[in-house]
């Protein structure tokens, strides 16, 4: 593990984190105590509750489904503004794990690793989920947030790599963040199975694994996608998020130390 890295350790919850600390190309680093990620929130104890509460988190983007969200809904956090920002369609999502046969049947029919090769690449598509999450975080910039999905691995992986390159994080540092929920898988297989999350019956285990793990080839399709479709992550944000130089400056200063 990056001995930069921050975990959160948490009762309830997995794969929280602090993006803090990670350094950029221009020598700067990521402030501590402003950017976190994290997996399902819905099972925080009051124990954790008191630690996410002193970490002053001030608004949540939560890039789940209504499905997800319904069933596993955030606690209500003093002093938090949340917002759904969803990334992918309910139909697309595996949030959906569990809950419908087709999704069993996509897993019989795939090889193992093809689904979530092909959601990363889709991802890109969700221009206006990643357009408000950073029009959130242009809200205040100066206040904590935190973003998340069901795992902390695809969906808020691909917000978390877009935040970092647009703060000038190597890509070889983005992968290393990613690949870091393979630390967390126990817990989150704990997790999953206590909400009846992981309920997926006569589906080849090399297929599970390559549902729950983050390997490389996710990310790099993700952020390979971005780059085939608009060039780099510059033109992405400028033209494609709407974002101002005005705009990067302020969230470099807020951000970058």
């Amino acid at each position: 593990m990056n001995d930069i890295l921050r975990v959160i350790k948490l009762e309830g919850s997995f794969n929280f984190r602090d993006l803090g600390g990670y350094r950029t190309e221009d020598g700067r680093s990521i402030k501590r105590g402003m950017l976190y990620r994290s997996g399902n929130l819905s099972r925080l104890t009051e124990n954790d509750l008191e630690i996410v509460n002193q970490l002053g988190i001030k608004k949540i983007c939560d890039l789940r489904g209504l499905d997800e969200i319904e069933r596993f809904p955030d606690p209500m956090l003093d002093g938090v503004v949340w917002h759904h920002t969803p990334i992918l369609s309910d139909e697309q999502m595996l949030g959906q794990v569990g809950e419908h046969r087709n999704f069993a049947d996509t897993l019989r029919n795939t090889k193992p690793g093809e689904l979530l090769l092909t959601l990363n690449q889709n991802m890109v598509s969700f221009k206006q989920a990643f357009q408000k999450v950073f029009e959130i975080l242009l809200t205040e910039p100066h206040s904590p947030l935190l973003f998340h999905c069901m795992a902390g691995k695809d969906r808020t992986g691909a917000v978390a790599a877009v935040m970092l390159r647009v703060l000038g994080v190597p890509r070889e540092v983005i992968l290393e963040d990613y690949l870091y929920t393979n630390e967390t898988l126990e817990q989150m297989a704990a997790n999953f199975q206590e909400i009846g999350y992981n309920n997926l019956p006569d589906i080849q285990q090399e297929v599970l694994d390559a549902l729950f793990e983050a390997r490389a080839e996710y990310i790099n399709a993700f952020l390979d996608e971005l780059e085939v479709q608009y060039g780099s992550i510059n033109v992405y944000v400028q033209e494609v998020l709407g974002l101002s130089e005005d705009d990067l400056d302020l969230l470099k200063r807020n951000l970058l130390e």
